[in-house]
């Protein structure tokens, strides 16, 4: 999987975790690897202000490539802002850019991130080669409603019932397909209109679990992917809210401790809803690693929305 693509969704709320990103980056990934970015904000300019002057160098070893929003044809007029969740929009519409990315790259599969995501360790996507063709995917378990995979499945006239056990995981990082990406948009007529069609095929929206019916759709998800077995699991542990000290120690306690976990991921939420105790000893242990948080900040204006 030579020269495969790490591609990452963002926008400026999130540059606090996207310094982390990417000085783990400048520390951790292979130097072979390019890296995307795709900036979610209609305005980029402060974006680009904050970057170049606070970022960029962290990227210096590698090929990068940025990208807007507007470098994918769409005028994205299909979302309003919502006057009650301020990143709803941005949720959904950073899903439509997670695929639609593959329409500008030449790689036959490259590999997404969140802006939560981090590297704890030297890595490579060419660690996992192809089987058989086949690209590795993360196991998982469907967690979603269920509706979801009704709405998306009626739409795309794929009458099938989710597995309860092949079952590619909606976390990332992981490893997407350019055919599969690429073809799904062009079953919609081209990103724009695909960007439409997403925004009203389902009530509530998730790309991988579309992306998962697509490939069902396309001669079945195994003639796409492989399962790496649980042991190699690259992308753990997981902090996605911490209201308790339960949830933090269930990921402080294992972060490093699976020689095989490179990735580790700390939603936005949890930075700003853990205790002051929490984010000091969770930036000591980060310090182990070589890597600073930064998000005292963001933490004194955070508000815990709920929607």
């Amino acid at each position: 999987m030579q020269n495969t693509p790490i591609i990452t969704v963002t926008c400026l709320r999130d540059l606090p975790l996207l310094d982390l990103q990417a000085q783990s980056i400048n520390l951790y990934l292979d130097i072979n690897c390019p890296v995307y970015i795709v900036v979610n904000e209609d305005d980029t300019s402060q974006w680009f202000k904050e970057f170049d002057s606070k970022y960029r160098h962290y990227y210096d070893k590698h090929k990068l490539v940025i990208f807007t929003k507007k470098d994918f044809n769409n005028n994205w007029k299909d979302w309003v802002p919502s006057q009650t969740n301020p990143w709803a929009v941005g949720w959904e519409t950073q899903q439509v850019l997670k695929l639609a990315v593959s329409t500008k790259i030449q790689a036959k599969q490259f590999m997404i991130l969140d802006t939560q995501n981090v590297l704890i360790r030297p890595w490579s996507p060419t660690q996992y080669g192809y089987i058989n063709n086949k690209i590795p995917a993360r196991q998982g378990t469907f967690v979603m409603p269920e509706n979801i995979w009704q709405q998306y499945s009626k739409s795309l006239g794929l009458f099938t019932e989710p597995s309860k056990k092949y079952l590619m995981s909606v976390c990332t990082p992981l490893f997407l397909s350019k055919h599969l990406c690429d073809s799904l948009i062009e079953n919609r007529g081209g990103v724009e209109q695909f960007a439409h069609w997403f925004k009203h095929a389902s009530s509530v929206k998730s790309e991988f679990i579309l992306y998962n019916i697509w490939a069902e759709k396309q001669d079945g998800f195994w003639n796409h992917h492989y399962f790496v077995p649980e042991i190699e699991d690259w992308a753990n542990p997981y902090l996605r809210d911490c209201y308790s000290e339960e949830e933090f120690l269930a990921f402080y306690n294992f972060l490093g401790m699976h020689k095989l976990h490179f990735w580790a991921s700390i939603n936005h939420r949890a930075w700003g809803n853990m205790s002051n105790s929490q984010y000091s000893r969770l930036c000591k242990k980060f310090q182990d690693y070589g890597l600073r948080p930064n998000f005292d900040d963001y933490r004194s204006s955070y508000i815990d929305l709920k929607f």
